[in-house]
């Protein structure tokens, strides 16, 4: 049986070009989550800055404030965020939530605490 180099040469050629595909897919698989990855960090964290905002502005006014559901258009949000804002009293303590929901796919966070409210004059 006589081989020749050249068919030789010239599988061992396609071989590596096959190698060298996979391992190019799996880099560019690696490349993509790595950056779904950034980009849902990147939406959560802008997302828990604005849950944030919203909640010490709830905090700020929870003697008055009432709940609500509102759409906001937030810088660096490619579309419409849904903040919802509720408090619930009870004698002298608000418990106090927000929850955002912003993104592309949606990102939900939601923030709560609690706060003592002023007694009523006179007493």
């Amino acid at each position: 049986m006589r081989r020749d180099p050249a068919g030789s040469a010239l599988v061992e050629s396609l071989a590596a070009l096959v190698l060298i595909a996979l391992a190019g897919a799996l880099v560019a698989s690696a490349a993509r989550s790595a950056l779904r990855a950034a980009h849902r960090a990147a939406t959560l964290t802008r997302a828990t800055a604005l849950a944030g905002r919203e909640l010490a502005r709830l905090a700020a006014t929870a003697e008055t404030a009432a709940s609500e559901e509102a759409t906001l258009a937030a810088a660096g949000f490619p579309g419409p965020v849904t903040c919802v804002r509720t408090i619930t009293r009870d004698g002298l303590v608000a418990d106090l939530r927000v929850g955002v929901v912003a993104g592309r796919p949606a990102e939900r966070v939601a923030l709560g605490t609690r706060r003592l409210l002023r007694p009523p004059a006179g007493e």
